[in-house]
């Protein structure tokens, strides 16, 4: 059905003005990131009169900007390395298997999602110190991998339903077994799925502020939103011009993982895969 020209052009400038919203906070960082802090407090928004890089320099050599980077970093990393090594055994069972119980472990996943983290943060903090995981990247990283599991486990599923089981049970019969089978088989044309759970990870770790704020007490161990955080309310000001660049340059590892992993997570899975 066509649409009509109208319509059309309705459409688009709708899409147009949702670009723009979408846009407008990341443009609005970089023109402040290049501007002094006198002309960002004259002007909050507006193009720079004089292009200066002190609030790169400010956070890259009087603040601990890049330590923050580095841990940002490594509990994003082990999160996705965790979260795939959990979720998709568990993805696969619930795709191939049927098992007592099953409809009843699917409703859990879904409920988790409908409760705030916050509600558990005071139980999570005792537990924590218990067992010795506050202050530590171990702590942190189990955190932000028991939020992403649900979702996880609910997407590789809906990825590994979408495989032909004839392709495991012909790998079975040339004598692969089971978990042989998942990773020589299944996994690769799972990639797009696993990508997704990797990028839906990552993004959750790296965003995450306030358990990063509440695990992790010491300086040397935050993370970049804690970091960020520490902008505000210094001197009873808001430092517009520092927290800018380090906000700007703190979005170019997600905005990169994503362009990077977009056309696996369109791509067809199974295209190809039985002749």
């Amino acid at each position: 059905m066509r649409m009509s020209p109208a319509k059309r052009i309705l459409l688009n400038l709708v899409a147009a003005v949702y670009v723009v919203i979408l846009v407008f906070p990341v443009v609005f960082m970089f023109l402040n990131a290049i501007r002094s802090e006198g002309e960002i407090m004259s002007s909050p928004v507006g193009l720079p009169h004089v292009v200066t890089g002190e609030n790169f320099r400010e956070i890259f050599q009087e603040s601990t900007f890049m330590a923050n980077l580095r841990n940002s970093f490594a509990v994003s990393g082990l999160t996705v390395l965790l979260t795939i090594l959990v979720t998709t055994p568990a993805g696969y069972a619930m795709s191939r298997f049927r098992f007592r119980g099953k409809r009843l472990f699917s409703t859990w996943l879904l409920a988790t999602q409908a409760f705030p983290g916050i509600v558990m943060v005071l139980g999570v903090f005792m537990l924590f110190r218990t067992y010795g995981l506050l202050n530590s990247y171990l702590g942190l990283v189990i955190m932000h991998t028991s939020f992403s599991i649900p979702f996880s486990v609910w997407l590789l599923k809906g990825f590994f339903d979408r495989i032909p089981v004839a392709l495991e049970e012909a790998a079975m019969i040339d004598g692969c077994g089971r978990a042989h089978a998942l990773l020589r088989i299944v996994a690769p044309l799972a990639v797009p799925g696993l990508l997704g759970v990797g990028t839906f990870s990552f993004l959750l770790s790296w965003n995450e502020f306030f358990f990063a704020l509440v695990i992790n007490r010491a300086d040397a161990l935050f993370t970049l939103p804690v970091f960020l955080s520490r902008f505000l309310g210094v001197g009873g000001m808001v430092r517009w011009g520092p927290l800018c660049a380090a906000a700007l340059l703190a979005t170019v590892p997600a905005l990169v993982l994503f362009m990077l992993g977009q056309r696996y997570l369109v791509s067809g899975l199974t295209g190809g895969a039985v002749k």
